[in-house]
């Protein structure tokens, strides 16, 4: 079976929640996995802004899928990611929660803290993306392990950053050894685990294709997730641009611009002994 994105092409959409992201270029594959896997249950560990969350939420709306969602997260930030506040959960929350309460759930918890809701073998698809550091991964991946269904994939962010203390990239080739598995090198790379023993028919091909064809599946997927780095750089640049605008509005109108402007054609006045 070769893998045609025909076949799903919900990862040809553009996800409408675009906040800033080092996921942006996995986008359309995490929305891939939601119909071909089409999960009972989804785990997010890190959702942050929830831009990699809301895809895999749009995509279960737009698949028709089962799939019960749950984003986990504390909503303070951490080392790696910068402090966060209140406004980061309350803006997703506006966005989220018209569109997908009905099978999605907002979790605000550390990881260890939520671990008791979910039994042991429920859940399919984990997305793990908290601190990063080599020993913050493997105690995410060995503690939430025994939730993984028979069927279950487990998706790594950042295998390929090697700075800032980021150890995800040697937890990967550990954890990665021996076992069905896939990697995307761009965005920051994004590693895919079988922890299972049956693996989606759809998914099949990522693990067993010969790699002229794994480059192909690679290039696809870069290239349709390049459209999602560029709208979230593009978007970003907006904002940045239109805060400078409200800035220099700001500025025009203060009382200390406009004494300067005041002091100064009277300074000019007295120069030319007027």
């Amino acid at each position: 079976m070769k893998f045609d994105p025909l076949e799903h092409p919900v990862c040809l959409d553009l996800p409408i929640w675009l906040e800033e992201t080092a996921w942006a270029g996995h986008l359309p594959f995490g929305m891939f996995l939601i119909s071909t896997m089409q999960p009972r249950v989804y785990v997010e560990l890190g959702v942050d802004r929830g831009t990699s969350y809301s895809a895999l939420c749009q995509a279960v709306v737009q698949t028709g899928a089962e799939t019960r969602c749950f984003g986990i997260d504390t909503w303070q930030g951490d080392e790696h990611a910068g402090s966060r506040t209140d406004d980061v959960l309350a803006r997703l929350r506006e966005h989220h929660d018209p569109r997908y309460s009905s099978f999605s759930k907002l979790h605000r918890s550390t990881f260890d803290a939520a671990l008791p809701e979910f039994p042991d073998g429920s859940i399919d698809l984990l997305h793990i993306d908290g601190f990063h550091t080599y020993d913050a991964v493997r105690h995410d991946y060995e503690t939430w392990l025994p939730k993984m269904s028979d069927r279950g994939i487990v998706l790594f962010h950042d295998t390929t950053v090697r700075d800032r203390d980021f150890g995800v990239w040697k937890f990967w080739s550990e954890v990665s050894s021996g076992r069905p598995h896939f990697e995307f090198a761009h965005s920051n790379g994004l590693g895919v685990l079988s922890v299972g023993d049956y693996i989606a028919d759809g998914l099949q091909p990522f693990f067993d294709c010969k790699e002229e064809e794994h480059a192909l599946i690679r290039q696809f997927f870069e290239a349709v997730g390049g459209r999602c780095e560029a709208l979230v750089q593009n978007r970003h640049q907006r904002e940045k641009i239109d805060e400078l605008y409200d800035y220099a509005a700001l500025v025009k109108d203060s009382w200390l611009l406009s004494s300067y402007h005041k002091a100064r054609r009277g300074f000019g006045r007295t120069y030319r002994g007027e």
